[in-house]
């Protein structure tokens, strides 16, 4: 217990800079749509601006790692975090198109950076004995100050809206100025290689941090055609996607506890078999009772969603802190992969099968889940020493 405070003191100031740009990011999205239909743009315009934004995303989760080596830690926060709140305010100053899709374009590098900059700084804080319950009391915190961001509404004009976000992002750089915690120090000379061995090494890993992308946003994007399409009125449609989407602020903690204590794959299989279990359930039996419902979706959503903090845990546990920033950038790789694609496909199921296509595409990728966490080995196909010393001869 002593060394779980120690962690925890270590990263209290890192930790304390998330809901600020959480609850930044999550009003955010809204705050565009809003703003794009009274400036008279269509759905298919605010489609393409979203699309380019996690196309910004994972732009940023490719290249930052590169920019992180050489500026220091702190240094990439900041750079982050101007980037967000310049291309959020920059939306006000403007009404063309091309300007708005190219501010929602690096607005998105801007938080693939940023997750590059605090997953890999929490995962490398963490130790093999904390880093189960210090990335998911992160992760909470991110998920719970996200899920808050859409109450900027409420406070008036959109452009004014927008300029509190701006401030949002830039006010999360002071709790990290603050932070005294080392952060790890990576090797700027092997960047490149360290990510395809990281990737070649740990396929079983990426792959649940794959279907967890898969999931969080299937779940995000869908859940609420589905209680309609089962026969919910609108406050009823409303409560259960707000009840599915916090699940996973309440499951992360003890689902990172039990990593900790159990190791992370066991752990991912045991949610994976849970998910499906429930999520076959509602695919076969669309309950018209909501509290059914609504128990089923908490347990599918909040075993699946923490699946991308179990794998990457398990790759960093692996090649060790010095190694965080290609094991982030490979893990937020393959969960934003997951996200792009994930919706798609669940939209094309439920088109095919009615709304419990939703839950029969989410069943298939906890069983694929369930399987790379069992057939994940205790060492992985390679070791810390072999990515090393590939790293040392680049």
């Amino acid at each position: 217990m002593s060394e779980l405070r120690t962690v925890f003191r270590r990263a209290g100031w890192l930790l304390a800079a998330v809901p600020f740009f959480g609850i930044s990011t999550g009003a955010l999205f809204p705050l565009v749509a809003l703003e794009l239909d009274r400036l008279g743009f269509g759905e298919g315009f605010v489609g393409f601006a979203t699309s380019l934004y996690y196309a910004g995303s994972v732009t940023g989760a490719l290249t930052y790692g590169w920019v992180l080596t050489r500026l220091g830690y702190k240094a990439g926060f900041l750079l982050a975090a101007i980037l967000a709140s310049v291309t959020s305010y920059a939306l006000t100053q403007s009404d063309d198109p091309i300007v708005w899709l190219g501010l929602r374009f690096f607005g998105g590098y801007a938080l693939g950076a940023y997750y590059v900059v605090v997953d890999s700084w929490v995962s490398a804080l963490g130790t093999r004995n904390t880093r189960g319950r210090l990335f998911a009391t992160y992760e909470t915190l991110r998920l719970i100050a996200t899920a808050i961001g859409p109450s900027l509404i409420v406070i008036g004009a959109t452009s004014a809206s927008i300029s509190l976000v701006a401030c949002g992002y830039v006010v999360s750089f002071v709790p990290a100025l603050l932070n005294g915690a080392p952060a790890p120090k990576p090797e700027t000379r092997s960047l490149s290689t360290n990510l395809t061995e990281t990737a070649r090494c740990f396929p079983f890993a990426l792959t649940i941090a794959f279907c967890g992308g898969v999931a969080n946003a299937s779940f995000y994007g869908l859940s609420a055609i589905y209680a309609k399409e089962i026969g919910f009125d609108n406050a009823t449609v409303a409560l259960f996607v707000g009840i599915v989407l916090v699940a996973p602020a309440i499951s992360e903690i003890p689902i990172g506890a039990l990593a900790d204590r159990f190791r992370r794959m066991p752990v991912a299989a045991w949610a994976s078999i849970l998910a499906a279990a429930a999520s076959l359930t509602l695919a076969l039996w669309s309950p018209s009772n909501f509290w059914l419902a609504a128990t089923a979706g908490v347990l599918v959503g909040g075993s699946m969603v923490p699946l991308y903090a179990l794998g990457l845990s398990r790759i960093v546990d692996a090649v060790g802190e010095q190694d965080a920033v290609p094991a982030t950038t490979v893990g937020l790789l393959a969960y934003n992969v997951g996200a792009m694609s994930g919706p798609a496909v669940a939209g094309f199921a439920m088109q095919q099968f009615g709304p419990s296509g939703l839950y029969l595409f989410i069943t298939a990728v906890a069983i694929v889940a369930a399987i790379s966490s069992m057939a994940d080995t205790t060492k992985g196909r390679c070791c810390p020493e072999q990515i090393s010393r590939t790293s040392v001869a680049s």
